[in-house]
């Protein structure tokens, strides 16, 4: 079928549509890395004297266990065995062989130089939780089409870009009509009114191509911080105690390097350098699928944070509560 995309309008709404987008959903993030980049004069002072700090201190609770930090209300836990990863068994077979079938689509992009060539361009930098969202202004504005999905998702894994999903999104009334293109109860439209006009809504669904901590159809995808670390994701069996999923995914963000901020960026890396310990172990008990050891490893560097990284890790939980 041929579509007529009347482009003035494309244009017009993709700009509002982009700029909603970083405005509303990057400021917390951004404006938490600017205090912190306040912070790193005096950080960098400090850091030869942290660095040589004792590892030994008796470990805090962890963040996820303490009743005044944030609290993400991300999706249900889903099948650890049938739905956490390709070829999502757990789905009916009309939707895995759709979601097979637009990851085939969709191969031909798997860099990010096939992708901008399509027409599709990085927008807001590494979120984490769903790295980097390469968007098709066009699409946004042209209803939803299974076999063309408005944006692609981007992370670094094993040192390169990799593709790891796709998202659809268009902007409507809250109670849009636009059908799902899914079976299955997993895939629902987001909905984020602070990313459109009064009146209407920004209504995403996101596809993931590779194992996901909720999901094929997840509004965040924990595991990508930790191999963006180089480290294994614990199981995803463990997401379904609200506890252990509250730690993983502080764990997760916590990986997470600053998205903003050559010094900052760093300092972070420096620190996990220093770390390497700390995460060598929670590697290891993730690869021995050991609950008891993984989450003394979550514990001890959690319990490591600087107050500043502390600080940067709750207003990213503030910040993926709100994209939720």
């Amino acid at each position: 079928m041929t579509r007529t995309i009347p482009w003035l309008r494309v244009f017009v709404e993709g700009v509002v549509i982009v700029g909603s987008i970083l405005l509303a959903f990057g400021i917390v993030v951004w404006w938490d890395d600017v205090e912190l980049d306040r912070e790193l004069n005096q950080e960098l002072q400090n850091v030869a004297r942290e660095l040589e700090e004792s590892r030994s201190k008796a470990p805090r609770s962890a963040l996820s266990q303490t009743p005044d930090q944030a609290h993400i209300h991300a999706d249900e836990p889903v099948s650890c065995t049938t739905l956490a990863s390709p070829p999502w068994s757990g789905l009916s077979e009309t939707d895995r062989l759709q979601v097979d079938a637009l990851q085939q689509a969709m191969s031909k992009l798997d860099t990010p130089e096939a992708a901008r060539a399509a027409g599709f361009n990085p927008t807001l930098g590494d979120i984490p939780g769903m790295g980097v969202h390469y968007v098709h202004m066009g699409r946004s504005l042209d209803g939803v089409w299974i076999d063309a999905p408005d944006h692609l998702m981007f992370a670094s894994i094993d040192g390169r870009e990799q593709l790891v999903g796709a998202a659809y999104v268009f902007i409507d009334v809250p109670e849009t009509e636009v059908p799902i293109p899914f079976e299955s109860d997993l895939a629902r439209w987001h909905d984020h009114p602070q990313f459109a006009d009064q009146g209407r809504t920004l209504h995403m669904l996101h596809v993931w191509f590779v194992p996901s901590s909720n999901g094929p159809f997840a509004g965040l995808n924990f595991w990508l911080p930790y191999r963006t670390a180089g480290i294994e994701p614990p199981s995803s069996c463990w997401m379904a105690d609200e506890a252990d999923a509250d730690r993983i995914r502080n764990v997760s963000f916590a990986l997470a390097p600053p998205r903003w901020g050559q010094a900052a960026r760093e300092l972070f890396a420096e620190r996990q350098a220093v770390r390497g310990e700390m995460l060598a172990a929670l590697d290891a008990a993730a690869r021995a699928v050991d609950r008891d050891a993984w989450v003394a490893a979550a514990d001890r560097f959690l319990a490591d944070l600087t107050a500043s990284e502390r600080s940067t890790l709750e207003a990213r939980l503030r910040a993926s509560t709100m994209a939720r």
